[in-house]
């Protein structure tokens, strides 16, 4: 731990009298992580109580969530408002988004079964913006899901909108800004569903944001990741941050820098149990957790509780969230520290690799740092998630046979112009003027091929055999379903992929063979097989056939694959895409449209929707939209 880092910690010790006014100082400019956060309740009290909880009789083991959401008659309300401002989560300050001029933004908490308001003004003077509900299904709301260019136009500066959806699902989660890589400069927040428990804890410690930062506005990124070749820019995170909190080393930066800026802490008393909710709300980096000396009993993984089981480290890629318990086996007087740790072999990085938060014990001396030391596994740089053998739904579904079948190999390569993500050799880029679910319930189903549609029509089910050909991970993360996980594994040749064991590479790609770390695949447009299909690198084997692990995101690794399937029971028009921002910014994106006739003949959309296309359109009629990403 760095000397710096010192005097940050001490500024915990006034836990009596610290106030948490502004105007805000430093990075003090969200309650989460501070003193003054106040452990959450087993659920929010102001409901009708049938059988003692908001949701009734409903429990973890007894309720398909996907099939049942309790209809507590109670709605949620927000009013928010976006904007830039200023900023230093680590003391280095910069131009930030800001939501209600908090960051991380507020934390969204409502009970299984409410419904949730969040009114949004936009006072970005010159961007559009739009916030997505990550892991909400929309089931009753697909036209809610914050999708610009998909399910409305961006919300136009000046402008207020105001999205309306049901908690269905329970559990933790974040919301995010999908206009672009907006989110990297602080649009996100906390998402807490209160809902039945799959096990036992004494309190609840709340959302631990866990996160990347960069040193630059996310615009400016954006134009350097989209230089011209040969330059090839891949953006490296300057810190990590814990709940928006950390220090950094301002010898290193020339902007304007306070040095010891407060790191995050958290309270713990001997012998009690505690659940906290880690989330990753990275522009990249895939975050190990440790907390010195204890371990972790996983009970959720995204929006799905799971099977109980102990680990010393977390893994948490981009957008992907994990519920535990730690138990406090310190004695009072202890204190230790918190770790979240950004391996660059995942995501390069400019330096600041690690945050840490302290946890104070209740009679220890807050004026020191902990002086505990870091666990075995807490510089582990594996990038993958836990097998898949550990992760087990407590509530048992089986996947059956999907009834349609897609092999997705991913590539990174040029246009002409630019390096772009390329999905079954089709990259993507939004058109925020036309929405495709609002085309879609007009019947107009001839789409650009830049959108990259895919109408299942139908069908009951879909699986795909997602592919990386690339050096680099995925993260994929899947609009209004959660993704049964089926497999994982190695793909071992070109010959599984493309069915061409001769594959080139061109200048700039590295001729990279081990199946861990990329393969040797060709660039162009021979990439397919000659029949026009590509190669499956699945056997066909799945793990836990019975009940296979469910979640929203999925770690893809370099020279691998994953196989993923849901059940199409949610009409709309849905984004499967990596949840790296700079590798959605530069096209990776396969769009779902999932039962079209249903959209145009079932659906009641609002026109609310068709307003934001309105002011969108009466906006970008005298002002130039900087659009050169792919907009999502």
């Amino acid at each position: 731990m760095a000397a710096y880092a010192k005097a940050a910690t001490a500024a915990l010790a006034s836990r009596d009298t610290f106030s948490y006014v502004g105007p805000y100082t430093n990075n003090t400019l969200s309650v989460l992580g501070t003193p003054q956060h106040q452990s959450l309740p087993s659920f929010l009290g102001n409901n009708p109580l049938p059988h003692g909880f908001p949701w009734g009789t409903y429990t973890a083991s007894n309720t398909n969530y996907y099939d049942t959401t309790p209809a507590t008659g109670v709605t949620r309300h927000y009013d928010w408002t976006v904007s830039k401002g200023s900023c230093a989560p680590d003391g280095v300050e910069l131009t930030c988004l800001l939501v209600n001029d908090q960051f991380p933004g507020p934390t969204i908490e409502a009970n299984w079964g409410d419904w949730v308001e969040v009114t949004l003004t936009n006072d970005i003077e010159d961007e559009g913006t739009a916030l997505h509900w990550h892991g909400i299904l929309q089931k009753q709301t697909p036209f809610m899901d914050g999708t610009p260019g998909f399910t409305q136009c961006p919300i136009a500066p000046g402008s207020t909108f105001t999205y309306r959806f049901q908690a269905d699902l329970y559990g933790t989660s974040w919301w995010h800004s999908h206009y672009s890589s907006q989110y990297a400069s602080g649009m996100f927040g906390a998402m807490v569903i209160y809902g039945p428990k799959n096990a036992d804890y004494d309190e609840d410690i709340g959302p631990v944001m866990v996160s990347d930062w960069y040193h630059g506005y996310y615009q400016t990124v954006i134009d350097a990741l989209f230089a011209p070749l040969p330059a090839v820019n891949i953006p490296a995170s300057d810190n990590n941050l814990i709940n928006g909190k950390n220090s950094f080393d301002c010898s290193s930066t020339s902007l304007p820098c306070t040095a010891d800026a407060p790191l995050a802490s958290f309270n713990f008393t001997s012998g009690k149990t505690y659940r906290i909710r880690f989330i990753n709300p990275s522009s990249a980096a895939t975050e190990k957790i440790t907390i010195d000396g204890h371990t972790f009993t996983v009970i959720a993984n995204d929006f799905v509780p799971i099977q109980p089981y102990e680990t010393d480290v977390l893994t948490l890629a981009v957008g992907q969230r994990t519920d535990v318990i730690v138990k406090a086996t310190g004695s009072s007087t202890d204190s230790v520290w918190m770790r979240a740790y950004k391996p660059t072999d995942c995501w390069p990085s400019n330096g600041g690799n690690e945050a840490t938060a302290a946890i104070f014990y209740q009679d220890a001396d807050r004026s020191q740092n902990p002086t505990s030391s870091a666990g075995p596994n807490a510089y582990n740089t594996y990038c993958g998630n836990d097998p898949l053998s550990d992760t087990v739904p407590y509530y048992a579904l089986a996947p059956g046979e999907a009834a349609v079948t897609e092999v997705l190999p991913l590539e990174f390569k040029s246009n002409g112009t630019n390096l772009l993500w390329y999905t079954a050799n089709r990259t993507f880029r939004v058109d925020f003027n036309d929405p495709i679910l609002l085309e879609s319930k007009l019947g107009n189903l001839d789409f650009p091929e830049v959108e990259n549609v895919h109408d299942y029509g139908s069908n009951s089910s879909l699986r795909f055999v997602i592919e990386n050909t690339g050096e680099q991970p995925h993260p994929m993360h899947m609009h209004g379903h959660n993704m049964f996980i089926l497999a994982e594994g190695s793909c071992t040749s070109n010959d599984t992929v493309f069915g061409d064991a001769s594959g080139t590479t061109e200048a700039g790609h590295a001729n990279i063979t081990s199946g861990k770390r990329g393969l040797n695949v060709e660039y162009g447009t021979n990439a397919k097989r000659a029949d026009g299909g590509y190669g499956s690198c699945w056997d066909g084997t799945i793990t836990n056939p019975s009940n296979p692990q469910r979640r929203d995101v999925q770690m893809l690794l370099p020279g691998d694959y994953i196989v993923v399937q849901w059940n199409q029971d949610n009409p709309g028009v849905w984004p499967l895409h990596c949840h790296i921002a700079w590798h959605l910014s530069a096209g990776l994106v396969w769009t779902v449209l999932e039962q079209p006739n249903a959209i145009e003949q079932e659906m009641q959309i609002p026109n609310t929707m068709a307003q934001t296309c309105r002011d969108w359109s009466a906006w970008t009629g005298d002002h130039v939209v900087d659009q050169i990403d792919d907009g999502l």
